[in-house]
């Protein structure tokens, strides 16, 4: 593949922001760059968060933008990414709204290439607030990225004027920032492969080209810091060829939470609770669950309500399901590297970025066969030795139980156990398998 000259332009970028969308933007761009191309993130930043990020250096000069008759002169940041090759330009500022962002980074990247800053090949909007910027460059490929693989509501009147002519007025654009870019983009890109087929009913993109492809790329789960040979929030270190490390996160684990853990006790964790996530039926499972060799450790940052009832049962689980008070990622990521297996309960995940990271911490997902985890895990069968999850058929009590149930057996069989470990650990999905089916569409086109 001849090396190219990619710009990538999102609202948020890790190391500035945390947050899905952010870590998945610095680690397509980091894939990129590792595969040799010339990879630019341009993207906003309050100068406050700049300030933090070590190789980010103010130009003397700034760049002028606007939201609608707002005209702005913006500081200027550059340098080379943390743990990359790529290089951040980074306008300072923090707009308020999806329209403001839109605007100010669409006029931004007008700027920008008027001046001769940016002159790149392939030019990859990542989210819908980057829809207005991606006419304004002058690459050969555009590419339109939507990393929730969901669209946003439509742009009120007063929002829409923000963008001026920009944005179109007729029925068509509906307001819609995902239909203004899908105007200017030689393909779409979605996260999964129901996504793909969700969006692409969507109103929101019937006015594209008949012949501008909906793709469905799998995203990668490691950008750091998501690897646990080399995470610094793990207790222990540890990889596919020596395992020793998961055992000590899972002995600190159970240290922290004061939980009943023997060698072959199944330790589960869970996702947030949420209601809309299934969290009352996976509620119902966990109290199903008395008498059978299994302890819980349930995280903080869900529903206020969903927490409370957690709490509870912890308090008459002692021992065997213990409530986290507090949510970080760092905590998030130790509970994962420490957990035997994951139980997930949206049947709406369109990413199916909860399952990769388990995955990339070793730790079995457990997830409804519907959405980005139908798409991407295979169910384990023991008779074989192959698969990458458990499935279960719906978010009802008596399945979420039996999941976990095969899981419990499936852990106290130290033949089986310690290779799907090892199994998991290298099938988790990488960016650079993205940037590599990134590429082959930019030759297509």
């Amino acid at each position: 593949m001849p090396t190219r000259d990619f710009l990538i332009i999102t609202d948020a970028v890790a190391p500035l922001v945390e947050g899905e969308t952010p870590l998945a933007a610095a680690g397509v761009s980091r894939a990129l760059a590792a595969a040799g191309h010339r990879t630019t993130v341009l993207s906003l930043g309050a100068p406050e968060s700049v300030a933090r990020v070590p190789g980010l250096a103010r130009r003397l000069r700034t760049i002028s933008a606007s939201i609608g008759e707002q005209a702005l002169d913006l500081s200027l940041y550059e340098g080379r990414a943390v743990l990359s090759n790529s290089e951040l330009i980074i306008i300072g500022a923090q707009p308020s709204g999806r329209a403001q962002t839109a605007a100010l980074l669409g006029s931004a990247v007008k700027s920008l290439a008027s001046d001769g800053l940016i002159s790149p090949e392939v030019t990859i909007a990542w989210g819908e607030t980057a829809a207005a910027a991606l006419s304004a460059t002058s690459a050969s490929v555009r590419l339109f990225v939507l990393p929730s693989g969901r669209i946003g509501a439509p742009l009120s009147a007063a929002d829409a004027q923000l963008l001026g002519t920009t944005l179109l007025s007729d029925d068509l654009g509906t307001r819609s920032l995902v239909a203004l870019g899908s105007l200017s983009a030689n393909a779409i890109l979605a996260p999964s492969a129901s996504a793909a087929r969700t969006l692409g009913s969507s109103a929101a993109l019937s006015a594209r080209a008949s012949d501008e492809p909906l793709v469905a790329i799998r995203f990668g789960s490691d950008e750091p810091p998501n690897d646990p040979a080399s995470d610094p929030a793990l207790p222990a270190n540890y990889a596919s060829g020596n395992l020793g490390g998961k055992i000590e996160c899972r002995r600190a684990a159970a240290r922290r939470c004061s939980l009943a853990l023997g060698p072959r006790t199944l330790l589960l964790t869970v996702a947030p609770l949420r209601r809309e996530k299934g969290a009352e039926v996976v509620l119902s499972a966990l109290e199903r669950l008395r008498g059978f060799d299994v302890v819980t450790i349930i995280p903080a940052g869900g529903d206020p309500d969903m927490g409370e009832r957690a709490s509870l049962l912890a308090m008459e689980n002692p021992g065997r399901i213990a409530m986290l008070a507090t949510a970080d990622e760092a905590t998030e990521r130790q509970i994962r590297a420490a957990a035997d297996a994951f139980l997930l309960a949206d049947d709406d995940d369109r990413t199916g970025r909860a399952a990769g990271l388990a995955q990339r911490y070793g730790t079995l997902p457990i997830a409804v066969d519907a959405g980005a985890n139908r798409d991407n895990l295979v169910d384990y069968d023991p008779r074989s030795a192959t698969g990458s999850a458990l499935l279960y058929g719906s978010l009802e009590t008596f399945q979420i139980e039996s999941a976990i149930r095969r899981a419990i057996a499936l852990r106290a069989d130290g033949d089986l156990w310690a290779p799907l470990v090892k199994a998991l650990l290298d099938v988790a999905p990488r960016w650079a398998a993205a940037a590599s089916a990134i590429e082959e569409l930019c030759r297509q086109i």
